[in-house]
């Protein structure tokens, strides 16, 4: 391979390595009530004769949740094993409830612990004021940035 071939290739790989997609983080620590969590990226990072090292821990990284609707607000069976419900119960031993019905929608709320390991995807661009609900024009300057982490979910 020729010097030129061989720059080119090293300047494409550089590049690339650079572009962050996703990859798997360690969570230090969660709060519930703002939906985000601090997390240590577990891939790692080498340069030319150096030793590979980790990446800077992410603070008030957003977490993804839902916002569902229960059988579509339309009635569900329940049925409670016999000894878990204080209530009269059928033939077989078990309390049925044949009319719950669930009209509001319910908020699937992540449990994240310390040492979860989860899946960070990064944003095209900057969420900075986007994650707000504001129209914005990020501008180019953060490209696939670490610094702009969605937590996905548990792997």
């Amino acid at each position: 391979m020729s010097n030129s071939s061989e720059f080119y290739s090293n300047f494409k790989n550089q590049i690339l390595l650079s572009i962050n997609t996703c990859m798997p983080c360690e969570v230090l620590s969660y709060n519930e009530g703002s939906r985000t969590a601090k997390i240590q990226p577990l891939f790692m990072v080498k340069e030319v004769n150096r030793s590979p090292e980790k990446l800077s821990v992410l603070e008030d990284v957003p977490v993804l949740f839902e916002r569902v609707k229960i059988n579509n607000g339309q009635e569900i069976k329940v049925t409670i094993p016999e000894g878990e419900h204080g209530g009269h119960s059928g033939g077989d031993g078990k309390h049925i409830h044949t009319k719950l019905k669930f009209e509001e929608e319910v908020e699937n709320v992540p449990v994240l612990k310390s040492g979860d390991v989860v899946l960070v995807v990064f944003a095209q661009r900057s969420i900075d004021d986007a994650a707000e609900g504001k129209l914005v024009y990020p501008g180019a300057s953060r490209l696939f940035d670490i610094h702009d982490a969605i937590i996905v979910g548990l792997l």
